[in-house]
């Protein structure tokens, strides 16, 4: 049986909001997955092949690429899974046959089924946890649009769903919530919207279109620097308990625009608002028993790492997948497709490296085409030790390394790396190379090991979802990923997840006596992080970068003596 997993819009232009007939278009986080025989074999979100940040187009590039590594045709394919979207375009191209047609087309021989938004997102944090049983949560802005008769009157959008499962006995369940509740995420864009356009000085409709997914997270870094007391008693909430329906527990936002504090203030109170409102709802969904001990969650909402180090510090066993937000929902949609023809989802051990990895040959084949100088190592630790020398020389490594992430983080095979230590280290890197807000901090990556010698929570974060709070006397020796509120989105890597990277770490604590470094991705501001050695090459020779690793090749700096030209 081969099962594939596609998102993105079905001939429509998704990059803008609306099209010329007043239709809202708005689609991101395009992409395809594949399994074979309940194996999966890649996903890809179409952004890393298009170069189009937060591409929500129809996934040609993305589907081909997974028919490739499969070493299948689109004929070869049996099923087809569609996660649902927030906009009615689709629905309407769905009832008048237009989306069956363009799969049929494709995919001749493939069956294909529709799956709502939330249900593709819990599918993907299930299948890739190991959990047996548990429950579920998922909180994103919107899911499925919820229909009356004749598919004319909205009634409802998916903002929440919880559920269980149990895989031993096949038991999959989830329950939408109420109409109009938890509506975090839409609580949390709205506002990162306007902060933004505030902070920058730019009008609301002059930052719009295709930087609509950037806002959250640039406001989660900004709310540290506007942490007041004055401001802990701005409550913009209430629980179920306050309102109608009292059986089950639930959260209602109400936005609060204060125009008289600074846009850092604002980041400050709705960040503390979403972490809170976190805190209470699944307080009250296991006081209420509406929680197992293991939780799975999925949604666009568990990317606020603040708010996630929240809830895990509650003691639940919580998992959360690295494609949590809709980059995922192919995913989870291919793993409800592989659940539904009664065959067990097998992924590789690592579920954040699910791309292509690209072998020696291909490396060389680019360095040649790009004429570019280059040092081949046959043992992989001397590599690391020049690699870990050159960090420690506070120079800029561009790292390439085994199969490439899936989801929005880069987690280490396509990384940007430097030194943690020295603070300037974060301007150097951001006005070098990512040109991103001042106020955004940067991340890092450390041994698993050495968790508990330089932070104060103690649970692992392999994915980089959860935010610590750095030890009071380590904070100077990683300064440049340490945040003005003294956190840090942080990675933990051991050699089973991560060998390369993890080695590398291992021989830059040798040099630098720092099992830590500062760790972003492989991209300019704006731009998808890379795929391919090509893909890396070229943002080697377009960003400011001292040495580029890609696989066991060390690229020097580029001048003119090693410089000869590029096709």
């Amino acid at each position: 049986m081969i099962v594939m997993g596609i998102y993105g819009a079905f001939d429509w232009e998704a990059n803008k909001s609306k099209n010329d007939q007043g239709d809202y278009t708005w689609v991101h986080d395009s992409g395809a997955t594949l399994f074979i025989d309940g194996e999966h074999v890649s996903s890809i979100s179409e952004e890393r092949l298009t170069h189009k940040k937060y591409e929500g187009n129809f996934p040609t590039k993305s589907i081909e690429y997974c028919l490739e590594e499969g070493n299948i045709s689109y004929e070869d394919v049996d099923e087809i899974y569609i996660p649902s979207m927030c906009v009615e375009i689709f629905y309407r191209r769905f009832y008048n046959g237009e989306i069956k047609e363009k799969v049929e087309k494709l995919f001749p021989n493939a069956k294909f089924h529709i799956v709502s938004h939330h249900l593709s997102h819990v599918a993907s944090s299930v299948f890739s946890s190991d959990f047996n049983e548990g429950s579920i949560v998922t909180i994103d802005g919107a899911g499925s649009i919820m229909y009356g008769s004749k598919y004319e009157e909205i009634l409802s959008y998916e903002t929440n769903t919880i559920g269980y499962f149990n895989k031993e006995k096949n038991i999959l369940r989830i329950f939408n919530g109420i109409r109009e509740t938890n509506n975090f995420g839409a609580y949390y864009h709205d506002n990162s919207h306007r902060i933004y356009c505030k902070k920058t000085s730019k009008s609301i409709g002059e930052y719009d279109e295709e930087h609509r997914e950037t806002w959250d997270g640039k406001i989660m870094g900004l709310s540290a620097y506007g942490k007041s007391e004055k401001f802990d008693d701005c409550k913009e909430y209430e629980k179920s308990k306050d309102l109608v329906y009292g059986d089950f527990p639930y959260i209602v936002f109400q936005n609060k625009h204060y125009s008289l504090i600074s846009a850092d203030e604002r980041a400050y109170i709705v960040q503390k608002n979403f972490e809170d409102a976190m805190v209470e709802y699944f307080s009250d969904l296991r006081d209420l028993n509406y929680l197992e001990d293991n939780i799975c969650l999925a949604g666009g909402s568990f990317l606020n790492v603040l708010a996630n180090s929240r809830i895990k510090s509650l003691g639940f066993n919580i998992h959360i997948p690295p494609c949590t937000s809709d980059s995922g929902l192919h995913f989870g949609a291919a793993c409800y497709g592989v659940f539904k023809s009664k065959q067990k989802v097998s992924l590789p051990k690592n579920i954040a490296l699910l791309g292509k990895k690209y072998s020696d040959e291909e490396v060389e084949t680019q360095l040649k085409k790009f004429k570019l100088k280059y040092k081949k190592y046959d043992n992989f630790e001397e590599l690391c030790e020049f690699t870990a020398q050159k960090l420690s020389e506070n120079k800029i490594i561009g790292w390439f390394q085994g199969r490439s992430e899936f989801g929005p983080r880069a987690l280490g095979s396509r990384s940007l790396l430097m030194h943690p230590g020295p603070a300037s280290n974060k301007d150097i890197m951001n006005l070098r190379v990512k040109h991103r807000e001042n106020w955004r901090p940067f991340a890092g990556i450390i041994l698993e090991e050495h968790l508990n010698d330089y932070f104060e929570e103690d649970f692992c974060s392999p994915y980089m979802l959860y935010s610590l709070t750095v030890k009071e006397d380590k904070r100077d020796q990683i300064a440049a990923i340490t945040h003005v509120d003294h956190t840090c989105r942080i990675q933990t890597a051991n050699e089973e997840l991560y060998p390369e990277v993890t080695t590398l770490i291992r021989k830059f604590n040798d040099v630098s006596k720092v099992p830590v470094i500062l760790n972003t991705s492989f991209n300019d501001n704006g731009k998808p992080i890379v795929e391919t050695p090509e893909d890396a090459i070229e943002a080697f020779i377009n960003l400011d970068i001292d040495y580029l690793v890609l696989n066991n090749y060390i690229i020097s700096p580029i001048t003119p003596s090693n410089k000869i030209s590029y096709s």
